[in-house]
């Protein structure tokens, strides 16, 4: 048989084949790399997306833990109780020495505190007393339920600084748990990041005052004599601290033994009287007032124009220490609030008057005039310190008595909890 050669259109389109192929198969190879830069940065953005949801988990948990120890009773599931027997977070969690050290109840390195973001919506908390939690039970759900877990960390020897502590917040994905053993789970939806945070106790009394009273202003004892004690040979039993005269009987008044009444008494001190208000407020308080009344720990009472008895009362029994009232009060109720052991600060931003019989146990700093006027035959008696930027005034049975270890209760274990700056680190996984 005779062959003949191929023509020349067919060798053409032979060719064009061939090259069809090839960028065929080129452009197959380009679509399936960029497939694969896809899937990876589809996997990148996912491991972003669960590490960010980590540590904002980690970072709430911080937030929500010095709120709570700048706030008032609880109960086991991290809510507002009523009254004792409920305790604060600090109360549950912290020892704070007289000298402010600060020492945590459970020295362990499992979390005392946790909380869990349902699906539903909410967080499910956990503030057990004794410091074991359970395990929460998430719900049914294709979406994420991020959790985290508080402890109270011990510094290193030599490490630690008086009134400062330590919290490490391990924020979660899922259940704690799970995120701390992800490496023998079959799972890609877990991340965990943990915080490591200083919070310092700002003291809520900076300078404490040497005398049961302290004015400003001038000061009248009253005919019957204000009754100041003040035993505390470190403060050489110092009674009365005035910018201007002082008049009235000091038969009621008891300094240490052998010091008569009247040499415990200073009056017409020009530093009180030339001092400016604000500028005596935070001679003892470290700060403005405006600054100090904002603080986390402080509780707003709110009087009226009635008797600030009952509020500061409710106020007291939810756990509130530190206390500011705008504007002038009064308090004209029979009344026991605070302890020797559990004493108050309250703040009134104008005048105060006290009228009739109560015990009170804590520091009153008023910032106008201050009147305290008993006429019954009941004990009418503050156990601590009066301080006044006005004048003071008394009238009846009426008694000041300084007490030490109340007053250094107020200066170095009562205050607000603040972030240490500089002392924040994380780390994730």
């Amino acid at each position: 048989m005779k062959r003949h050669p191929l023509r020349p259109d067919r060798q053409r389109g032979a060719a064009t084949l061939v090259v069809v192929m090839v960028l065929f198969f080129i452009m197959a190879m380009m679509a399936t790399y960029s497939s694969r830069n896809l899937i990876f940065e589809q996997r990148i953005a996912s491991n972003y997306y669960r590490s960010a949801t980590a540590l904002e988990t980690a970072e709430a948990g911080a937030e929500w833990a010095a709120a709570l120890l700048n706030g008032d009773l609880v109960d086991a599931s991290c809510k507002p109780a009523g009254a004792p027997p409920a305790s604060s977070l600090r109360q549950r969690y912290l020892n704070i020495g007289s000298d402010r050290t600060i020492a945590p109840v459970f020295v362990t390195d499992n979390p005392v505190a946790a909380c869990v973001n349902l699906a539903s919506g909410g967080w499910n908390c956990q503030c057990p007393s004794d410091g074991v939690l359970s395990t929460p039970v998430l719900e049914p759900a294709a979406q994420l339920q991020p959790m985290f877990a508080v402890s109270f960390m011990p510094f290193k020897p030599g490490a630690g600084r008086a009134g400062v502590v330590q919290l490490r917040v391990q924020g979660c994905t899922d259940l704690l748990s799970n995120c701390l053993n992800m490496g023998d789970a079959a799972r890609s939806d877990l991340a965990l990041s943990t915080v490591l945070v200083q919070f310092a106790l700002v003291s809520a009394l900076k300078t404490p005052p040497a005398a049961p009273l302290v004015a400003r202003r001038g000061v009248d004892l009253g005919a019957t004599g204000l009754g100041l004690h003040n035993t505390d040979p470190g403060l050489s039993g110092l009674l009365l601290q005035a910018g201007e005269e002082r008049s009235g009987s000091t038969d009621r008044m008891s300094s240490t033994p052998g010091t008569p009444a009247a040499d415990a008494l200073i009056t017409e001190d020009p530093t009180l009287k030339n001092v400016e208000p604000d500028k005596m407020f935070a001679l003892f308080f470290g700060m403005a007032p405006k600054t100090y009344s904002q603080q986390p720990a402080m509780r707003r009472v709110s009087c009226g124009s009635g008797d600030c008895a009952s509020a500061l009362q409710t106020a007291y029994d939810k756990g509130g220490r530190l206390f500011w009232v705008e504007g002038d009060a009064s308090i004209a109720s029979n009344i026991s609030l605070g302890s020797k052991a559990d004493p108050f600060v309250l703040i009134v931003n104008g005048g105060l008057t006290l009228d009739g019989p109560m015990l009170l146990n804590g520091l009153v700093h008023v910032r106008g005039d201050a009147s305290w006027s008993n006429s019954s035959g009941m004990p009418a008696l503050l156990t601590g310190a009066l301080i006044s930027e006005g004048r003071v005034q008394a009238q009846g049975t009426v008694d000041i008595a300084y007490d030490a270890p109340l007053i250094n209760t107020l200066n170095n274990q009562r205050g607000s909890f603040v972030r240490v700056p500089g002392s924040w680190t994380d780390t994730s996984k």
